[in-house]
């Protein structure tokens, strides 16, 4: 068989070849839009992860923010339990208290006195003298000393030592430096002259002098 040939095989040609560029133009164009499409949605992942990490971060200081101001409060409470200003308010230097330069424990001088009630119902109980008679001698001697251990002024020591009315009973060689030495000497008084605290009480009551 013979080829085609004249006016139209020439045509044929030429439709062919436009056919094939409108396919490679197409082609391109449908890759362009793949790649802006991909390029939009990387941006749009990079964007969203960047307002997560803020939010994160903001978050994070929010919490230390508040777990501060917490534990600060909690300490402010804890100094208010010691003289300190009301609850509420904070420290400036001008409120801050001097620290104490020394302190003094209740066997070795100075004045405990709710360390020395406390020795001294210890004490008490051993000479069985509990309940009532713990009331009454912690009474006397709440009136003589306060449990003050000091021999300044008119009382002299825990039990009120006095010479012109105790003299038959002299106190230890330790007496003025020992809270516990002034407590056991009482003791001892009380029960030799009155039996029980309780005896020694009535008879303060009424003339001031046990």
């Amino acid at each position: 068989m013979e080829p085609i040939t004249g006016p139209r095989s020439g045509r044929r040609r030429p439709r062919a070849r436009t056919l094939l560029t409108r396919a490679r133009s197409r082609a391109g164009a449908g890759a362009g839009n793949r790649v802006g499409q991909g390029s939009d949605s990387g941006s749009a992942i990079l964007e969203t992860a960047v307002v997560l990490i803020l939010a994160a971060a903001i978050m994070v200081a929010i919490y230390q923010l508040e777990l501060s101001q917490t534990f600060n409060n909690a300490v402010r409470q804890m100094v208010c339990l010691v003289e300190g200003p009301e609850c509420g308010e904070s420290w400036t230097e001008e409120d801050r208290p001097e620290k104490p330069e020394s302190y003094d424990g209740g066997a070795s001088g100075g004045n405990n006195s709710s360390e020395n009630k406390s020795t001294a119902m210890g004490m008490a109980e051993d000479h069985g003298w509990e309940d009532q008679e713990w009331t009454c001698l912690d009474n006397l001697w709440s009136n003589v000393s306060d449990f003050d251990q000091s021999m300044d002024g008119d009382t002299q020591g825990i039990p009120g030592y006095d010479p012109e009315v105790h003299g038959d009973h002299p106190p230890p060689n330790d007496f003025e430096s020992s809270a516990s030495s002034q407590i056991s000497w009482g003791l001892d008084y009380i029960s030799a002259e009155h039996g029980t605290p309780c005896v020694a009480w009535a008879q303060w009551e009424n003339s001031r002098s046990y």
